[in-house]
């Protein structure tokens, strides 16, 4: 009798699922790494975490999926669906980059005499001085960073000005202009600074590495700002210049700054492209410094955003160059 019970118990599960599916259509919901545990939204409704089956009704459909990054960031998939009846539709999800979620779009906007204010600042500074870095106000912190690494437009500004000790640094022929200045020691960045300073009557410095790092994630936990793999996470993804990202200067140049999509935090080629010098020494050596993104020659291990590189502060080099930053003033 019992073995009963339980096959007509079996046959209703059976046909209560069936006649579910019959209903509708299902939407199948696919993440990986970091995307796992992501909120899945179907028109503004929470249906669960990703990765999730949902039955959902013919038709158009808006489909979010976010993941918390922070108090203030979010990183989110959104995609508008239409089904016909009876459909298995499967999607795999990336999640973005990080931007602000409402309470960080808030404190923006509530803290007009900081960040909003120093971003303003800047943009006007950026006007008297042509060749200088645009510099972006790093959230929730009290310094900024330069959105390009320093070009040789930028280094040849300084030079033609009487700056930089009038060093001219080799560009082995692959053109000047908005490519990153390379053939750069530590002592060479600090004339450039020590130029711009003076030029701006603003201080400005190299990034320690932890604030370089802080600037390079933009809110993410993964390998890379943009995902989990070096070419990004799909086969149409370029990201950066590396030997073996997928771009037409992997591992033969330099590429212009500029070349790829920023972080979440608007910075450009903080992975890839040349190795960036910081201000701080390596362990106790201050003969030696940190440098922190990987070049146009490295693998994609060593443009992962935990990889750490040292030489000699006055090591020329023509896989390193440098990016500004700054105190803010609060």
């Amino acid at each position: 009798m019992k073995l009963i019970y339980v096959f007509l118990l079996l046959t209703l599960s059976l046909v209560a699922s069936a006649s579910t599916y019959a209903e509708g259509s299902v939407l199948t919901i696919n993440c990986a790494g970091a995307d796992v545990g992501a909120e899945v939204l179907v028109n503004g409704e929470f249906k669960g975490e990703c990765p999730l089956d949902i039955k959902v009704p013919a038709g158009k459909l808006r489909l979010m999926v976010q993941k918390k990054v922070d108090d203030y960031n979010d990183r989110i998939y959104e995609q508008e669906i239409r089904l016909g009846e009876d459909v298995v539709k499967k999607i795999d999800v990336v999640l973005g980059v990080p931007q602000l979620n409402a309470e960080g779009k808030k404190l923006t906007l509530k803290s007009p005499g900081t960040e909003l204010a120093n971003a303003d600042k800047l943009q006007e500074e950026k006007k008297i001085c042509v060749h200088c870095p645009e510099m972006v106000p790093i959230p929730n912190t009290n310094f900024a960073i330069a959105k390009y690494t320093v070009t040789f437009q930028d280094w040849d500004a300084c030079v033609v000005d009487g700056g930089c000790n009038g060093y001219r640094p080799s560009d082995k022929e692959w053109g000047r202009a908005t490519r990153p200045v390379i053939n750069v020691s530590w002592n060479d960045a600090q004339a450039y600074i020590k130029w711009l300073s003076n030029k701006t009557g603003n201080t400005y410095r190299l990034p320690t590495e932890e604030e370089w790092e802080i600037a390079a994630r933009a809110g993410t936990t993964t390998d890379y700002y943009w995902g989990i793999f070096p070419f990004g996470d799909s086969t149409e993804s370029v990201n950066a210049n590396c030997n073996g990202c997928g771009s037409k200067w992997d591992n033969r140049t330099t590429a212009p700054v500029g070349s790829f999509k920023p972080n979440g935090y608007g910075l450009y080629d903080m992975s890839g492209n040349v190795w960036q010098w910081t201000d701080s020494c390596w362990g106790d050596d201050c003969s030696y410094r940190v440098l922190r993104g990987g070049s146009w020659n490295d693998t994609g291990t060593n443009i992962r955003i935990s990889a750490r590189f040292k030489d000699a502060v006055n090591e020329r080099y023509h896989i390193s160059g440098f990016r500004v930053a700054m105190t803010l003033k609060k």
